[in-house]
């Protein structure tokens, strides 16, 4: 396992205690943030950020949906194929 340490300058200590953030907080936070910036910009997939962040995908999911940061990517010509996909069950259902 990676272990990364982050120093933390002594002066930041009260305001952060204060503010309620101790080292498992610190920790916790941290852990989100670098997975949502590493899948944002595509270098971890959806399932590889969560574990990071240490959350169930769902929770990593909405933790995105709350940051307004899509889940997929989709351009205009895949959106039109998807389309024409749910189109087609729905005449195959009629």
């Amino acid at each position: 396992m990676l272990s990364i340490t982050l120093d933390v300058p002594n002066e930041l200590s009260t305001p952060l205690s204060i503010s309620g953030y101790n080292q498992e907080k610190l920790t916790e936070e941290a852990k989100r943030l670098l997975a949502v910036s590493l899948f944002e910009r595509n270098i971890l997939s959806l399932g590889q950020a969560a574990k990071l962040a240490e959350l169930h995908l769902w929770d990593f999911i909405r933790l995105l949906s709350q940051q307004d940061i899509p889940i997929a990517a989709y351009d205009d010509e895949e959106i039109e194929q998807e389309l024409k996909a749910v189109e087609c069950l729905i005449e195959q259902t009629k």
